[in-house]
C-alpha cells in the first residue's frame, strides 16, 4: 500500500512538471533555461536530472540533485548516468523486467553519491523532444530508508517467526517453561506491533509529506495564467487548470467535454501555424497552441498535454500594426515622424511625392528642411509653444519642396509624450492644398465674377454695395447706383447671334471700366445690364460728368466681327441715402429710373424720383398679366384695309389687340416689345398667324381668292423657331392659299446674315407667300437687303407720310422709294394715309397699296365683314 501511494504521488509530480515543460516548448531552443522556467526546475525540490537516451550522459541538474548526490550542478553535468548507476546493463535489464512483470513505471537502482555512500532510488524517466532529438526527464526519488525498514521488517518478522518455533519446540520439550514462553511470545508480539506502528506512523508523515507536495504543485498547476488541458488519446478531457476552466466553460463541467468543440479555425498566416481561434465562455478568442503527446514506457499513448496561450491581444496589436502600417504607406496625406530632437526619422511614401524630398535626404534632418520663408520665428515659436502646452497643432502653412516650388499645405502636428511626461516624438500629417487652393480661388470667380466679361457678378455687386453703405454711413458720405442698359442690344443679338452679342457685351464692358477711376465698381448684372458703384461723392456734377463719359462711350460705333454695330445705354441713377436707406429699395430705385431713360429716347440717363417707382410697379403688373394674356383668351385681331390704287384687290394687315379686365385696353407700343423681351412673342405669334389665316381663308371664298392678308413677325421669332414649318401648317390647316398671304418683317430681320434666317426667307417665298419690309427707311440695314433676300413689297413708314404732300424732303424720300421698288419690281404699300392730298400724291407717284384712316382703322372681324360688303361691289373681282 505504501510503494503504490508513493508511485502515485511521483506520476503527479512528473504529470504537473512535464505539463510545466511542454508550456514552454513552442520554439526552438538549445538548454533547458530556453525550454522551461529556469526557477521551476533550478529550485524544484524533487531530484531531477535531464540525460541523454543515447550516450547515457547528463545534460542538465537541479539543486535537488546536486544537493542529494554531493557534487554540485556543473560536476554532475559532466557525468554520465552509468557512473552514478552501479547496476550493471544485465542488472538493468532485470529490473526492468521485474518492473513490466509487477506492473510498476518506475524502476530501482543503486546510485553512488560523492561520498561512496549507495542510495536505492525509484527513477521516473518520460521522454521529450527538444529542437527534433530525444531526451529523457528523470524524476529521482531516494527510497533507501523505505527500503532499510521494510528489511527490518521482514528481519523481525523473521526473527519472531523463528523465535516462535524455537518456543514452540521448547514448548514442547518443555512444558514446565510454557508459561514463561508465552509471556516472552506476548512481550515479542508487543514488540512486533510497536515497530509495525512506529512504520504506520512514519507512512504517515510520508503521505502527508506528499499530500502537501501535491498540494503545492496544483498551486503551480493553477497558478499558471494559460490554458493546460490533459486529454486523453479520444481528445476527451480529464483534466484541467482553473484557467481553462475559467475561459472555456466558466461554470459549466469541462471534463467530459472534447477538445474539438473548443476550436473553431486556425489562422492562415504561415509562420503562425500554432495559432488557432477558439470558442470560449465569454467570446471567442486566438490562442497560440502546444500539444505534448504523453507515452508510457511501453510507448502507449495515455493522452495529450494541451497548452494555449490566450493571444488575443496580440492578435488584435498585429493587426492594428498591420492596419497602421497599410495607413501610413498608402495614404495620400504626408506623414511625417521626428524624435523628442526634432530630428525626422520615418516618411511615407506620400511626404516623397509631396515634398520631393526623398526618405535618404529627410532621415535625420529637422523639420526646417520644408521652410518656404513665409513665415517668420513668431509663427513657429507659438507653434512649438502650442505643441509643447497642448500637444497639438494645425493649420495652413506655406512649404518648400525640393525643387523650390513654394505651396501651401494643411500641417498637423501631434506630439507623443513619455511615462515622465517629456516629449518623445512628434507626428505630422500634411496635405497639399494647392489644388484646393486653386479650386477655391476658381469658385469664388465662378461666384463672384461674370465669366463672360470678368467684371463682378450680381452677388458680388450686392455684397461691395452693403459693404460701401455701412462705410459710408459711418463717414457720413454718399453713394451713387448707376444701373445701365444697351438700347438695341436684342437686335444685335437676335440679328447677327448671340456669339457677335457676347463679344458686343465684351468690348461694352472694357469701354464703361475704362470710365471708371479707382475706388468704383463696375459689375455685369446679367444679359445686357451693367451696373456702377460711385464712392466718394461729393457732388451731382460729379455723377452727371461720369455718366455722361459712360453714355458716349457706348454711342460710338462697334465693329464686331466684321460688323459695324450701333448701340446706345440708358441709365439710371439713385443715390444713398438720399433714396434710400436700403439696397434692395436702392436697387429698385436704379432701374425704375432706367427705364424712365428708356422712355425719354434712350441714349440718356434718369436720377430717381418717387414717380418712376410707380412707373416700374405699373411695367412689373403689365409683364405680370401678359403671362395669362393667351391662356385668358384676352386677344383679340383687329383688320386694317390695304387698298390698291387701282382698286383692283383688296387686302388687310392683321393687327394684335389687347384687353386686360384690370388694365383695360393696352396699346400694342407698350406690350409688343415686352412681349419680344419675355420671349411670349412666339406663341402669341403663332396664334395671331392661325387666327389670321382662317379668317382671310373665309373672305379669300368670299372673293373669289381676290384678297390678300398680312401677318407681322418678330425678329425673335426667326431666330426661337421655324416660321417656314409654321407658316406651311398654318396654310395646311386653315386652306388658305399661299399667294393670299404675306408676312411683314422688319429690317432687324434682314440686318441677321445668318444662313438660317436666309433659308427660312427663301423657304417661305418657296411656297408662294410673300414677304414685306415693314417701316422702311427708319432702320439701320442698307440697300443690299433688297438684292440678297427675296423680297415681295416694301411698306413706306408712317413718319414718311405724315407731312405729304407739304414736306418737301419726304416728298423726295417717298418718291426715291416708289422708284427703286418699282425698279426691283416690288411692290409698295404706303402706310399711315389720311387726307385726299396724301392719296393723290401716291396715286401720281404709281404706289401700289395704301393703307391708313383713310379707308379705315383696324377693325374687329364682324366690322371687317361690313367693310368687305359696302367695298366689294366697288372693287373690280
Amino acid at each position: 500500500m505504501r510503494k503504490t501511494f508513493i508511485d502515485k504521488v511521483l506520476i503527479l509530480k512528473v504529470i504537473i512538471f512535464m505539463a510545466c515543460l511542454h508550456c514552454r516548448t513552442g520554439i526552438a531552443a538549445d538548454d533547458l533555461s530556453t525550454i522551461i522556467s529556469p526557477a521551476l526546475f533550478k529550485n524544484h525540490s524533487a531530484i531531477m536530472l535531464i540525460i541523454d537516451p543515447e550516450s547515457g550522459d547528463i545534460v542538465q541538474a537541479n539543486d535537488a540533485a546536486a544537493l542529494f548526490y554531493g557534487f554540485n550542478v556543473s560536476e554532475l553535468e559532466k557525468k554520465s548516468i552509468q557512473q552514478i548507476n552501479i547496476f550493471t546493463n544485465e542488472q538493468v535489464a532485470q529490473e526492468r523486467a521485474a518492473a513490466r512483470t509487477e506492473g510498476r513505471n518506475y524502476f530501482v537502482f543503486k546510485h553512488r553519491l560523492a561520498s561512496g555512500d549507495m542510495r536505492t532510488v525509484s527513477v521516473y524517466s518520460t521522454p521529450f523532444n527538444v529542437n527534433g532529438k530525444t531526451q529523457l526527464l528523470s524524476v529521482i526519488h531516494d527510497i533507501s530508508s523505505q527500503r532499510s525498514l521494510e528489511k527490518e521488517l521482514w528481519r523481525y518478522q523473521e526473527n519472531l517467526e523463528e523465535l516462535i518455533r524455537i518456543q514452540i519446540g521448547e514448548i514442547e520439550k518443555k512444558q514446565s517453561d510454557q508459561l514463561l514462553l508465552a509471556i516472552i511470545s506476548i512481550a515479542l508480539l508487543c514488540v512486533l506491533l510497536l515497530i509495525l506502528s512506529v512504520l504506520a506512523t512514519r507512512l504517515r508523515r510520508a503521505k502527508r509529506a506528499a499530500q502537501q507536495d501535491s498540494s503545492k504543485l496544483q498551486a503551480i498547476f493553477d497558478s499558471i495564467d494559460d490554458l493546460l488541458i490533459f486529454a486523453e488519446p479520444n481528445q476527451r478531457i480529464s483534466a484541467a487548470n482553473k484557467k481553462a476552466q475559467q475561459i472555456l466553460t466558466a461554470k459549466m463541467p469541462l471534463f467530459g467535454r472534447f477538445m474539438y468543440e473548443f476550436e473553431v479555425s486556425q489562422t492562415l498566416s504561415s509562420d503562425a501555424i500554432n495559432e488557432h481561434e477558439y470558442k470560449g465562455a465569454e467570446g471567442n478568442f486566438w490562442g497560440e497552441y502546444t500539444c505534448t503527446k504523453v507515452v508510457d514506457n511501453d510507448a502507449r499513448h495515455l493522452g495529450s498535454i494541451h497548452f494555449i496561450h490566450d493571444i488575443s491581444e496580440r492578435i488584435a496589436t498585429r493587426r492594428q500594426q498591420r492596419l497602421a502600417s497599410t495607413v501610413f504607406a498608402t495614404t495620400n496625406e504626408g506623414v511625417f515622424v521626428s524624435n523628442g530632437k526634432n530630428e525626422i526619422i520615418m516618411v511615407n511614401r506620400a511626404f516623397i511625392n509631396i515634398t520631393g524630398y526623398s526618405q535618404d535626404d529627410a532621415l535625420g534632418k529637422t523639420p526646417s528642411l520644408l521652410n518656404s520663408g513665409r513665415h517668420n520665428s513668431e509663427f513657429f515659436k507659438a507653434m512649438y509653444l502650442q505643441l509643447n502646452t497642448q500637444g497639438q497643432w494645425e493649420g495652413e502653412i506655406w512649404n518648400r519642396r525640393k525643387d523650390g516650388c513654394i505651396y501651401p499645405c494643411w500641417l498637423s502636428i501631434a506630439v507623443v509624450f513619455d511615462d515622465t511626461k517629456n516629449i518623445e516624438m512628434f507626428v505630422a500629417i500634411l496635405n497639399d492644398i494647392s489644388l484646393r487652393k486653386e479650386n477655391e480661388q476658381e469658385m469664388w470667380l465662378q461666384t463672384n465674377l461674370d465669366t463672360l466679361t470678368g467684371l463682378p457678378n450680381r452677388q458680388h455687386f450686392y455684397n461691395k454695395v452693403d459693404q460701401q453703405m455701412l462705410h459710408a454711413q459711418a463717414e457720413q458720405k454718399r453713394l451713387a447706383i448707376c444701373f445701365i442698359d444697351l438700347d438695341r442690344f436684342k437686335s444685335v443679338n437676335d440679328t447677327l447671334g448671340h456669339a457677335t452679342g457676347d463679344l458686343l457685351l465684351l468690348e461694352a464692358s472694357k469701354r464703361i471700366k475704362a470710365c471708371m477711376s479707382s475706388g468704383n465698381l463696375v459689375a455685369r448684372l446679367g444679359g445686357d445690364e451693367f451696373s456702377l458703384l460711385l464712392t466718394n461723392i461729393n457732388t451731382v456734377n460729379q455723377i452727371e460728368h461720369i455718366a455722361l463719359k459712360v453714355l458716349n462711350a457706348l454711342n460710338s460705333p462697334f465693329v464686331i466681327a466684321e460688323h459695324e454695330v450701333f448701340v446706345s445705354g440708358s441709365m439710371g441713377i439713385t443715390l444713398y441715402p438720399d433714396d434710400g436707406l436700403e439696397r434692395k429699395i436702392l436697387i429698385r430705385n436704379a432701374d425704375s429710373a432706367m427705364y424712365k431713360a428708356k422712355e425719354k429716347g434712350r441714349n440718356c440717363f434718369e436720377f430717381f424720383t418717387p414717380g418712376m417707382h410707380e412707373q416700374a410697379q405699373a411695367r412689373s403688373q403689365l409683364e405680370g398679366a401678359l403671362h395669362k394674356a393667351l391662356s385668358n383668351n384676352e386677344f383679340t385681331i383687329h383688320y386694317q384695309p390695304i387698298i390698291s390704287i387701282d382698286g383692283e384687290r383688296l387686302g388687310c394687315e392683321a393687327l394684335l389687340r389687347w384687353y386686360n379686365p384690370e388694365l383695360g385696353h393696352v396699346s400694342p407700343a407698350d406690350f409688343i416689345p415686352i412681349c419680344e423681351e419675355l420671349g411670349l412673342i412666339v406663341p402669341i405669334g403663332a396664334w395671331v398667324l392661325r387666327e389670321a389665316c382662317q379668317q382671310a381663308s373665309n373672305w379669300c371664298c368670299k372673293l373669289d381668292g381676290n384678297f390678300f392678308i398680312t401677318v407681322n413677325f418678330s425678329s425673335v421669332q426667326f431666330v426661337r423657331q421655324n416660321v417656314s414649318e409654321l407658316v406651311k401648317e398654318c396654310l395646311a390647316e386653315t386652306g388658305l392659299a399661299a399667294e393670299c398671304l404675306s408676312l411683314e418683317i422688319t429690317e432687324t430681320v434682314l440686318a441677321d446674315s445668318s444662313d438660317t434666317t436666309l433659308k427660312q426667307l427663301q423657304a417661305i417665298r418657296a411656297q408662294g407667300v410673300g414677304l414685306a419690309i415693314d417701316d422702311f427707311g427708319t432702320g439701320y440695314s442698307s440697300l443690299s437687303y433688297l438684292k440678297r433676300f427675296p423680297l415681295t413689297k416694301l411698306k413706306i413708314d408712317r413718319e414718311f407720310i405724315k407731312e405729304l404732300p407739304d414736306n418737301t424732303e419726304d416728298c423726295a424720300l417717298v418718291s426715291a422709294i416708289i422708284s427703286m421698288a418699282n425698279n426691283l419690281k416690288l411692290k409698295v404699300i404706303a402706310e399711315g394715309v389720311e387726307t385726299q392730298e396724301q392719296e393723290d400724291f401716291l396715286r401720281n407717284l404709281n404706289c401700289d397699296y395704301i393703307q391708313g384712316f383713310l379707308y379705315s382703322k383696324g377693325l374687329p372681324n364682324d366690322e371687317f365683314e361690313l367693310f368687305l360688303e359696302a367695298n366689294s361691289p366697288h372693287i373690280k373681282i
